[in-house]
């Protein structure tokens, strides 16, 4: 293995952090151990452990079959139509399977990973591995495996080098291009040179990647990691993003796919749009109120309402959530973006006509996601407002 700028300065520490941040650390030769195939990218020993770990309750028929769903999953048309797939059976919207439990018929559902318990998945990082290709062996840097899945593909480069982050976009499109196998299971793409660090879906163009800017959120926990220096640019986002807790966060609640133009576009959710979904339900769940989250223009609004509507759904025992705008153009718009969004809010919005629909929405027991203006809650006559639902479980989310 070269012992040259780019590893010493960018790919050694980023494999010294992910052990600190508790990835068991695999060099690519053991690995082969692993997967004996050049053009297997899964390993299907910690994979099937993994799901007897997880579904103690299904049996080996049904294990094996939740191992051929995954695999099935990936056999789609074009590599978004595989990524798509395989991320909704990853975070949780798995079919449940059908299993005879004392001599009744049961469904039962099917989990791959743990989110309430990051722990109890398979963490795993390795350098170098090598992938055989359509065209070529492929060499990433380095690969993160969970519970036998690849989710994140690094590549690194030296901070010094001209054209460091141009070189590594090259390299992740390409081995995207070669091995689309690899990308199947894949959450984030990211390129590290130490003096920045910018990350990625799969089919991202170079001018959309991002950096992890975030300088608000505490670094305490990431300094003691690093004792001696200050974290650089890929100490954040490694830290930020790939931390176990993180990475299935952004998984379960910060992945989107989008149809624009009669093609899917892949998003992954710029740093402030994570930070303001998880703070205000925080904020939520420890006083029962929310706040105020002020956005720059071009900062992405539409899309941290969706995020936090998402995430809200899951964590509050399905609410419901009502939107209000003081615009019809803008109450288009937002619903026009929700609306694309349906898998991720698990559920259709709803754009009510009137006021008695409104009300009508708002007297059912629980979920909805519900547009309205604010003039719909005017009353028909005087100025005598009743009470359009007495329900503890509505959310508000008004823009401006």
């Amino acid at each position: 293995m070269s012992q040259g700028p780019e590893f010493i300065g960018s790919e050694q520490p980023a494999l010294a952090l992910l052990q600190q941040l508790g990835y068991t650390y695999l060099p690519a030769a053991d690995l082969k151990a692993e997967r004996p195939d050049a053009a297997e990218v899964l390993l299907p020993g910690r994979l099937q452990a993994a799901i007897a770990r997880l579904n103690p309750d299904l049996d080996a028929a049904n294990q094996a079959r939740a191992y051929d769903l995954l695999l099935a999953a990936g056999t789609a048309s074009s590599l978004l139509e595989a990524n798509e797939a395989v991320w909704k059976l990853l975070r949780g919207d798995a079919p449940t399977l059908k299993q005879t439990v004392a001599g009744q018929e049961e469904f039962l559902p099917l989990r791959y990973l743990d989110f309430a318990e990051p722990a109890n998945n398979d963490w795993l990082v390795t350098n170098q591995p090598r992938y055989q290709g359509r065209i070529a062996v492929a060499e990433p840097d380095i690969v993160v495996y969970v519970n036998g899945l690849p989710l994140a593909v690094l590549e690194c480069k030296a901070g010094g080098a001209t054209g460091a982050w141009d070189s590594a976009y090259h390299d992740l499109a390409y081995y995207q291009k070669n091995n689309e196998r690899l990308f199947h299971y894949n959450v984030l793409c990211a390129g590290l040179w130490e003096v920045d660090a910018k990350y990625g879906a799969i089919g991202t163009p170079q001018a959309f990647y991002a950096s992890h800017n975030d300088r608000r959120s505490d670094l305490a926990p990431l300094r003691a990691l690093l004792p001696g220096r200050e974290p650089n640019a890929q100490d954040r986002l490694l830290y930020f993003l790939l931390a176990p807790a993180r990475l299935l966060d952004v998984l379960r609640h910060f992945v989107l796919f989008e149809r624009e133009e009669g093609r899917t576009i892949k998003k992954l959710p710029r740093y402030q749009q994570v930070r303001a979904t998880n703070r205000t339900l925080a904020r939520l769940r420890d006083h029962d109120q929310g706040g105020v989250v002020w956005h720059t223009q071009g900062s992405g609004k539409s899309l941290s309402m969706v995020f936090y509507t998402g995430k809200i759904v899951l964590a509050l025992d399905n609410p419901t959530v009502l939107v209000i705008t003081d615009r019809n153009d803008l109450d288009d718009q937002l619903f026009d973006t929700f609306a694309g969004s349906t898998q991720l809010l698990r559920q259709e919005p709803r754009q009510v006509e009137d006021r008695q629909e409104l009300k009508t929405l708002l007297r059912v027991g629980s979920g909805g996601v519900v547009f309205t203006t604010i003039q719909k809650f005017q009353p028909e006559e005087g100025n005598v407002y009743e009470e359009l639902s007495a329900r503890r479980n509505i959310v508000v989310i008004a823009d401006e």
